[in-house]
């Protein structure tokens, strides 16, 4: 297992990192909402997003002349995870956003959290120290108070579906920290995205879901979805991992909440209300906890 380093510097770089990754991930529910009414199917935008962002990572390796094969223990273990849980979560996620608001499905989305914390213990050795409980604790408020809206007969299909992403990506993210301690970044994210445009790109075709007809404004989101909620949300991500540990990754990353109401209220004008500002404190409150950690 990957040994953490604890340098004070090596933490800080980690937790940046982290939080760099919640920002670009912070653009896609609106980017796939815009990509939906712009004609685009969830699953012709899933694919040409995991095509884009392979792309990008397959010339970066060629460039700086990466050794990219694996092991085939590796390969099926990166397998399992992208075609399996990653692919799982992404699909469960994105239908979600067509039957309950997107704000109510990341809400749900951030159950994660506490699953990876707990997978973390028992599979990493990770500590569930006082200060990653309370950070937990925090986090998850300011994320029901950010997010928190009326919930009066929610579809039940989109709270599942949701729940479901929470579940499949904590397993992958737990999964993902135990495979970087042989496997460089880069090398990882580019098998990862590869084999999700293959498993999806699949699916699409035996759906009958591949559709290429949709104007310009869905084609710049799914260009959004690829680059900066993928390829840079990844790299930050997994090089974040690597540094802090899967648990305290995880507690951070609900810095996205915050990320998108802030967005929305710069981008799109929309309001910020007092209650979103308590919730974001109380975010940040646990984010400057696990820096401290």
């Amino acid at each position: 297992m990957h040994k953490q380093k604890q340098t004070p510097g090596r933490q800080g770089l980690g937790v940046a990192l982290v939080l760099f990754s919640t920002i670009c991930l912070s653009m896609e529910p609106v980017a796939a909402k815009i990509a939906y009414r712009g004609g685009a199917t969830v699953m012709t935008t899933l694919t040409l997003r995991y095509i884009l962002a392979a792309a990008i990572f397959w010339l970066l390796i060629l460039a700086g002349g990466y050794a990219f094969r694996l092991t085939l223990r590796q390969l099926l273990a990166i397998t399992a995870l992208s075609a399996g849980t990653q692919a799982l979560a992404v699909l469960a996620l994105f239908e979600a956003f067509r039957y309950i608001p997107a704000g109510m499905a990341i809400l749900f989305l951030y159950f994660y959290p506490t699953v990876v914390t707990i997978l973390a213990f028992f599979f990493l050795k990770e500590p569930f120290t006082w200060r990653k409980g309370l950070a937990l604790l925090l986090t998850l408020a300011g994320c029901a108070v950010i997010l928190g809206q009326p919930v009066n007969s929610p579809d039940m299909r989109g709270v599942v579906l949701s729940l479901t992403a929470a579940l499949t990506y904590a397993v992958f993210l737990v999964g993902s920290t135990r495979l970087l301690a042989s496997i460089q970044t880069l090398v990882y994210n580019t098998w990862v995205t590869t084999l999700l445009a293959v498993t999806l790109g699949g699916l699409a075709l035996l759906r009958g879901q591949l559709d290429l007809f949709f104007n310009t404004e869905a084609m710049m989101a799914i260009g959004v979805l690829g680059f900066v909620s993928t390829v840079l949300a990844m790299a930050a991500l997994m090089r974040g991992v690597k540094e802090i540990g899967a648990s305290r990754a995880a507690i951070i990353s609900t810095f996205e909440p915050v990320a998108t109401a802030v967005l929305g209220f710069l981008v799109l004008g929309e309001s910020l209300t007092s209650w979103q500002m308590v919730g974001g404190a109380a975010v940040l409150a646990g984010v400057f906890l696990q820096k401290r950690a």
